[in-house]
């Protein structure tokens, strides 16, 4: 099969929905199928900005030179020289401000076409700034630069099946392409694109925009959420939809336990993901303030990522004078994280949003034992008791008391990371994944009509299926 894949987000932009859809489409060519992306490539408008506005002062200084010359006249008194020196003074403050974003921004200078792991990625000129971050405004660039390429994609890739990561902001482009092109598509929820009270950012724009969501949803040929969890919340929102779970896999031969797990010195809490306010990274802060009064006193806490809000986990750590005990990481390459998952103990989360984190899988496989709150996907993941404990949203005392309990019991954190690494081998490998995707993209390749009701809603982990007694709002 041909398979166009969509997705704002792809390595190295982004994070786990990012990383999620380059190991898929890597699979899907292992499985003998061709793939293209269409993703983004941040541009800035600060150097062509900076060169119009110079281009601009230098032909206005120009003018007036040849008017005093030619003409003998003076046309200062009418300020042109002001503006022909203003305009010279931003260009260069504009060119700089190019200057240094090309230099200092990690996602800079991706190129317009390349192959990874048989994978032909195109990306097309986006507005996007940061790596981890996307504002609406950037998402909205994405839309109309992505539909405008994809256009004349299909024309050349001719694609039996269009697979959309994120319903918003990819959506729309699935919707155009089955309108123009006659194309099927499926939607993969993968967590902030499912309109939710949890998903504090987007609270508003969903307001408005969940109407329009459920009619992407119900446009799309399939929908797969990444957990059951997820795929409840979806439910809130179209609630007569047959949603199918699927998950998230790990690179089992990349992410994996150290040979010996044993080592001198503090125990080792690792948090890898954004600093935002669905994440609560800051509330990791409270939590190792508690840890010594529990009777934990032997660790260390790394955060791992970056964000809006790492300001904020800054002077928290400060103010609860834990410099010692906390580093902040930023993102680190590949091979950096999988050293430092090596060399970490326990992975913590306090985290109220997900879909199917892959920060937790990854963790997972390198045998770490995980304690997290029980936010939707992570159950999926989490066995209590088994490899690691969930307790209740922002309840960090509750988050404290499991900790200290790893901390001081090196047993059972070992017991722990072997059962996290098992249940990793055995549900979510990224082989297993790739044939379940294949196999929706076969059934909507043979009706498009729409006949998906008929289909039945594929539980994860053996959960039972919806009642069908919900009805639409």
């Amino acid at each position: 099969m041909r398979i166009l894949i969509i997705n704002y987000e792809f390595p190295p932009i982004g994070a786990g929905g990012g990383k999620a859809s380059q190991k898929i489409a890597a699979s899907l060519v292992d499985l003998g199928h061709t793939v293209q992306v269409i993703t983004s490539r941040p541009t800035q408008l600060y150097t062509l900005s900076g060169n119009l506005c110079v281009l601009a002062g230098l032909g206005l200084w120009l003018y007036l030179l040849y008017a005093k010359f030619a003409f003998s006249e003076d046309l200062s008194d009418h300020g042109f020289t002001i503006l022909g020196t203003l305009l010279l003074l931003i260009g260069f403050i504009l060119r700089h401000t190019g200057l240094t974003w090309e230099l200092t921004n990690p996602i800079r200078g991706l190129k317009p076409l390349e192959f990874t792991d048989g994978v032909e990625v195109r990306r097309v000129p986006v507005l996007r700034q940061r790596q981890e971050y996307c504002s609406t405004f950037e998402m909205g660039t994405f839309v109309l630069s992505g539909l405008w390429h994809s256009l004349f994609q299909v024309r050349e890739f001719k694609p039996d099946v269009v697979h959309i990561f994120f319903g918003i902001p990819d959506g729309p482009i699935g919707w155009a392409l089955k309108r123009i092109y006659g194309l099927p598509y499926l939607i993969s929820l993968r967590g902030a694109d499912v309109p939710s009270d949890e998903v504090k950012r987007f609270a508003k724009h969903y307001r408005i925009l969940r109407p329009v969501v459920r009619s992407l949803w119900r446009d799309a040929d399939a929908i797969v959420a990444v957990s059951n969890g997820l795929r409840d919340f979806a439910f809130q929102t179209a609630p007569d939809l047959p949603i199918e779970v699927v998950s998230n896999a790990i690179e089992l031969s990349v992410f994996t336990p150290p040979p010996r797990t044993d080592h001198d010195g503090p125990v080792r809490l690792v948090f890898v993901g954004r600093f935002n306010s669905a994440k609560k990274a800051d509330l990791l802060i409270e939590v190792a303030a508690l840890l010594p009064g529990k009777g934990a006193d032997n660790f260390e806490l790394w955060l791992i990522g970056d964000g809006e809000r790492r300001p904020d986990i800054e002077r928290a750590v400060i103010d609860h004078e834990l410099t010692r005990r906390v580093s902040i990481l930023g993102w680190l390459s590949r091979e950096q994280l999988v050293d430092h998952y090596r060399r970490a103990d326990i992975f913590v989360t306090a985290t109220s949003w997900e879909g199917m984190p892959n920060t937790v899988l990854e963790a997972m496989a390198c045998g770490l034992p995980v304690v997290a709150t029980r936010a939707p996907g992570l159950e999926e993941l989490v066995r209590e008791g088994v490899n690691g404990y969930l307790v209740s949203l922002n309840d960090i005392h509750a988050l404290a008391d499991r900790l200290a309990a790893l901390i001081n019991n090196p047993y059972e954190r070992r017991r722990m990371g072997k059962e996290s690494r098992k249940i990793a081998e055995r549900e979510f490998a990224w082989d297993y994944i790739a044939e379940q995707y294949v196999g929706i993209y076969r059934r909507i390749c043979g009706d498009q009509a729409g006949s998906r009701t008929d289909q039945p809603v594929a539980p994860l982990n053996g959960r039972p299926e919806r009642s069908e007694e919900v009805k639409t709002p």
